[in-house]
């Protein structure tokens, strides 16, 4: 039960200003409790502040009784505990909460002392390592004696960190031993307790290395002067290596916390030890005491670093270099003077550090190095002279490049990019006359990357050199330095320019220009002018940058550009559409490729669409979709092989078969099995003999490589494949075989004799032949005339799949649908038709009135196009996906036919006709697991009961459907808010027997409400009778009157008859005036009368004013768990028979 008192009493006292509500929390500490914990973890910030104000309000003894919640390892899941207590620990930390730091500190001490197992004490003890101070000293340091609860208490103990904690630690090392003396050991390390070395000494020479290690680190973190005769002698005794113990390590911590403490001359003597005696290979050594050394002596130690930055060891050097970074500056003397003297890799290393650490007074060296014979040296030297010099350097960089290297004038290209300084680009176009033409190329690279304005007239200078790479390099320099201002040059050398790569540099360049115009809305608008204004000619050049730019009013001109151009201006738009900026080009790509004869356009926008469907963010079945339509489209071996790797993509069924029909042309067979293999392989969902087939099939024409790795895989996937018919074809493409023609309704048909229905089937098949044709495309066509086409097979539960299209006549009155179970219907219409309501979209259960009709978005194609259809269809729910998109969420389907009963639990399909032209194709159907609806046993049926859940509907039930699902014939609450909310049966009972099966989850809490109103706390408003799991820890100190089959907070039930969690329990209740019996898995839990709680009140001291109900509703009542209920069945006693 475990109610949220509070937000009841609020509602019920605002909607009805009844009294009855009008009381403060009435639960009692223990239901408090247990509610807190049902409701973590917490699902934001606000949410947690609550719950952690809430716990507060529990006060000490409130906290103690939630710490003895916890369940004994492996017995029980302690996840929500744990996270509540941690997380209240770590909120009484904050500034402001001291009274509730000390609350917790004397709850866990207490709880300590209560809890049994020590994995528990253990989590208790973590919560004062984040809460205590000296309050929780002597409730520790009770647990240092203790081997299994040592480590913790000591760790705790640590952080605290107070002289008291320390000499709690020290008084428990003089008598521990094994790990609690190793942890202790640790923990006098890590505080700092000076006070503790007299007695590590002689642990630190111990022969149990573990023991020795830990106390040689503890030394080290301690850091008494007067332990270097211990860690020295331990250091040199490994020859400075790193052994066992760890000594070398130890003494570098103890040399860093010399330094902490302000003994830098002892520290900076003991990392010079380490220095000087580590022998050359030890790296790892020499690289931790030279840090020290630096950290320790700051810019004095460069002297050091310069030696060990011309070591022989490439880590250590660069160590040492890396070190130096922080002085480098001020102390670049030294290192130019060491870099004179230095091998070539030490010399470009060095020339890289001084240039980082901007040491200006290293130009002259670097600018001397430009003259290097080695290459890395040359290349270093480059840098550093462009950063460090900036322009003064540029007559030398310029010198390098006049007779330099391609390698050289690259490096000089790279540095003058990054060169900081006005007038650089002035000074480079100066130059460039009188620079051969790679330098030239490079230089101009460099003013186009640098984008310095006013520049770009300069670089327009080059555009028409005779040398090809400096003519490129100027074209390409534009677009970065293009502005608005420089759109009519740049578009007046567009149109006298005819090389292509010359134009698409141009091209890139107006793009830029455009887009830095400041009114976009005008941008496409200048550029058709401009066009317009071009030679007839230069016209279609105008069509890439039309493309960049993208938008309807661009792709309106290159679409029209196609239509009244000649074979040029084709090609251009055609290139232009198929490299569009967004996806926008798609239909118009689409659209050409179907209209066009010519097999260039054909490929290149059939190239360019199967290009915007990969770019596409639309669903795996809207590209499906598109995918056909350019297969359609496809004439040569190679457009079908794009199309079917793309494919290969698609991980949807229909993807599979639409795939599998390739495998029998030679010319892309190979293609078609890649894409059959990925498929399938990637889905192990997609089952069946269809499957099953092509996959066998993909195995014979396979080749390549690979093919024998790739058989063996589709040879485990077979051979793991579960038995079954999977998704199987209800249209076959050639004929209406598996059809018939409609025959009025299905209670109407089961009125009917056989002789008649007979009759009427043969008339309704002929009308069917009439109205139904199939094309030689292997689509299915409604032609508009007619009657539904119906399965001859009845289906329950299934996976449908359909394509469909509206077929556009001018007519404007597109409407069909498609029947599950033989009742209408998933809507089909041209969502043009507002005037009927269409532009809500198609998907939706059209002829629902109680539950939803509409779709929840349009995900509709336009009129003429294909559209797909997902229909899944189980109990009475249907859940549609349209074009890939969710528009029906497991609604219930109304029955259209008789409103006062469930959906049909099995009927055909159908195909709806109405008048307008439909075409279906790829129509695939799986049938899916149903369960028998339950039926009565002959003696209920006998008594008098009535089924009020059969596994199939939920027709007998209002209130929340949407968390209380069916699932393999089973009412499932699934919550997904909250508390899940209730759900009540239609009717209102007063006396009767109810008959159910439930199966309960761990730490499961439920209710069955009893002449009950729709609204209000059943608990209160009518009675409730407990669903509990009574096994679960957090239920443990609940009152009697709370547990399974209790009448909440009236009247106990016998406890130890639930089955374990997980199997399902079959209860009986029995309602007869005041007097209410429970029968649990054969026992009864319950026989008791509510008269005396009518007249002298509740055991639980509240008011229950529904005690006095005649009648109500039954009901379950969730509260936040999953629960699972079938085989419901009721006898109403008050009917007169």
């Amino acid at each position: 039960m475990l109610k949220r008192f509070f937000w009841n009493f609020l509602f019920f006292f605002l909607i009805s200003g009844s009294a009855l509500f009008a009381q403060t929390d009435q639960r009692t500490r223990t239901t408090k409790i247990a509610d807190l914990l049902a409701q973590f973890p917490a699902e934001n910030a606000q949410e947690l502040d609550a719950h952690m104000q809430d716990m507060a309000a529990l006060q000490a003894d409130g906290l103690v009784e939630m710490t003895l919640l916890l369940s004994p390892p492996g017995q029980g899941d302690n996840t929500a505990l744990e996270y509540a207590l941690g997380g209240f620990s770590a909120y009484v930390t904050q500034p402001g909460h001291e009274t509730w730091r000390a609350m917790s500190v004397q709850a866990y001490c207490q709880a300590l002392g209560q809890v049994a197992h020590d994995e528990n004490r253990a989590f208790l003890i973590r919560q004062l390592q984040v809460v205590g101070k000296d309050d929780a000293v002597p409730c520790l340091q009770t647990y240092l004696q203790n081997d299994a609860l040592c480590g913790p208490a000591a760790r705790a103990l640590t952080t605290i960190q107070t002289s008291a904690a320390k000499q709690a630690l020290l008084n428990a090392l003089q008598t521990a031993r094994g790990t609690c003396q190793l942890s202790l050991v640790e923990a006098l390390g890590d505080a700092r307790a000076t006070e503790a070395v007299a007695t590590l000494t002689p642990l630190a020479k111990s022969q149990d290395v573990t023991l020795r290690k830990l106390a040689l680190s503890a030394l080290a973190n301690i850091a008494d002067p007067a332990s270097e005769s211990v860690l020295l002698p331990a250091a040199e005794k490994e020859v400075f290596t790193y052994a066992d113990d760890e000594a070398t390590a130890a003494l570098l911590r103890y040399a860093a916390r010399l330094a902490e403490e302000g003994q830098t001359a002892h520290a900076e003597k003991l990392a010079q030890t380490l220095v000087g005696r580590a022998t050359e290979n030890q790296i790892h050594t020499r690289t931790a005491a030279l840090r020290l050394l630096t950290e320790l002596k700051g810019a004095q130690s460069v002297p050091l670093l310069v030696a060990a930055a011309q070591d022989t060891h490439p880590e250590y050097r660069a160590a040492a270099l890396q070190f130096a970074m922080p002085y480098a500056r001020a102390t670049s003397a030294q290192w130019i003077a060491a870099l004179k003297k230095a091998q070539p890799d030490a010399q470009a290393a060095i020339l890289t550090m001084l240039e980082k650490n901007d040491a200006t007074d290293a130009l002259p060296i670097a600018l001397k190095s430009l003259k290097s014979k080695d290459e890395a040296v040359q290349r270093a030297a480059i840098g550093a002279a462009g950063r460090l010099g900036k322009l003064d350097a540029l007559p030398d960089l310029l010198k390098v490049m006049k007779k330099g290297t391609p390698t050289q004038i690259q490096a000089v290209a790279d540095a003058l990019r990054l060169m900081p300084g006005e007038g650089l680009s002035d000074q480079i176009v100066e130059a460039l006359p009188k620079l051969p033409a790679p330098a030239q190329a490079a230089l101009l690279s460099v003013v186009g990357a640098r984008a310095t304005p006013g520049k770009i007239n300069d670089v327009f200078a080059y555009v028409s050199a005779s040398d090809t790479t400096v003519r490129m390099a100027a074209l390409r320099a534009l677009a970065p330095m293009a502005t608005a201002n420089d759109f009519p040059t740049l578009v007046a050398q567009l149109n006298q320019t005819t090389p292509a790569s010359e134009v698409a540099a141009l091209q890139q360049a107006v793009v830029a220009s455009v887009e830095a115009m400041p009114d976009s809305s005008t941008r496409v608008a200048q550029v058709l002018q401009a066009m317009e204004n071009a030679p007839a000619g230069k016209q279609a050049d105008y069509f890439a940058i039309l493309a960049a730019l993208g938008g309807d009013e661009a792709l309106d001109a290159v679409t029209t550009g196609f239509a009244n151009g000649d074979d040029a201006t084709k090609r251009a738009a055609v290139a232009a559409l198929a490299h569009w900026s967004d996806v926008g080009a798609t239909a118009a790509l689409y659209d050409l490729g179907r209209q066009s004869e010519n097999k260039a356009y054909l490929d290149e926008a059939l190239r360019g669409y199967v290009g915007m469907i990969q770019r596409s963010t639309a669903p795996d079945a809207q590209k499906l979709l598109m995918l056909r339509n350019a297969m359609a489209l496809a004439q040569t071996p190679e457009q079908k092989q794009l199309i079917l790797n793309e494919t290969a993509r698609n991980r949807t069924f229909p993807a599979l078969p639409f795939a599998g029909q390739y495998l029998d042309d030679p010319a892309v067979r190979q293609a078609a099995a890649q894409a059959v293999v990925r498929i399938a392989l990637a889905n192990p969902d997609f089952q069946g003999d269809l499957v099953r087939q092509l996959l066998q099939k993909t195995m014979q024409v396979m080749q390549g490589g690979d093919s024998d790795y790739e058989k063996e895989a589709i040879r485990k996937h077979l051979a793991e494949m579960p038995a079954g018919e999977g998704f199987v074809a209800l249209f076959n493409g050639k004929d209406l075989t598996g059809w018939k023609g409609l025959v009025e309704n299905p209670i109407a048909r089961a009125n009917m004799k056989p002789a008649e229905l007979a009759e009427k089937q043969a008339a309704a098949d002929q009308e069917m032949r009439d109205g139904w044709q199939v094309l030689d495309n292997g689509e299915l066509l409604f032609t508009g005339h007619g009657n539904n086409l119906a399965t001859i097979k009845q289906y329950g539960d299934f996976e449908m799949l359909v394509d469909w299209k509206i077929y556009d006549d001018g007519k404007g009155d597109g409407d069909a649908g498609i029947y599950l179970r033989g009742a209408p219907q998933v809507q089909i219409w041209d969502t043009s038709r507002t005037n009927v309501g269409a532009q809500v979209g198609s998907g939706g259960l059209y002829n629902n009135q109680v539950h939803p009709s509409k779709p929840l978005k349009v995900a509709d194609n336009p009129l003429g196009e294909w559209n797909h259809f997902r229909i899944l269809m189980q109990g009475d729910r249907v859940t549609v996906y349209l074009n890939g998109e969710l528009v029906t969420d497991n609604v219930i389907l109304e029955n259209y036919w008789d409103r006062n009963q469930p959906i049909f639990p099995t009927e055909q399909i159908e195909l709806q006709a109405h008048g307008s032209r439909i075409g279906y194709r790829n129509i695939y159907l799986r049938e899916l697991p149903r369960q028998e609806p339950f039926e009565l046993s002959a003696q209920e049926k006998k008594e008098g009961y009535k089924v009020l859940f059969d596994g199939t509907n939920m027709y007998a039930w209002t209130g929340n459907t949407q968390d209380y699902v069916i699932e393999d014939g089973v009412m499932v609450v699934k919550p997904s808010e909250g508390s899940g909310g209730n759900l009540y049966t239609k009717e209102e009972y007063s006396d009767f027997v109810f008959r159910f099966e439930f199966k309960l989850t761990p730490g499961a809490n439920n209710g069955l409400g009893i002449r009950t109103p729709l609204e209000g706390d059943a608990a209160y408003v009518g009675m409730e009778l407990q669903i509990l799991d009574n096994t679960a820890d957090i239920y443990k100190n609940l009152h009697e009157y709370q547990y399974h089959g209790s009448v909440y907070g009236v009247i106990p039930a016998k406890r130890g008859y639930l089955k374990p969690v997980g199997e399902w329990n079959e209860e009986e209740v029995t309602v007869k005036g005041t007097k209410i019996k429970i029968v649990l898995n054969g026992t009864t839990i319950l026989d008791g009368d509510i008269a005396n709680a009518r007249k002298n009140g509740t055991l639980d001291h509240k008011d229950h004013p529904g005690l006095k109900n005649d009648k109500g509703h039954i009901g379950f009542l969730g509260h936040g768990s999953v629960v699972y209920f079938r085989n419901i069945r009721i006898k109403d006693l008050s009917k007169k028979k």
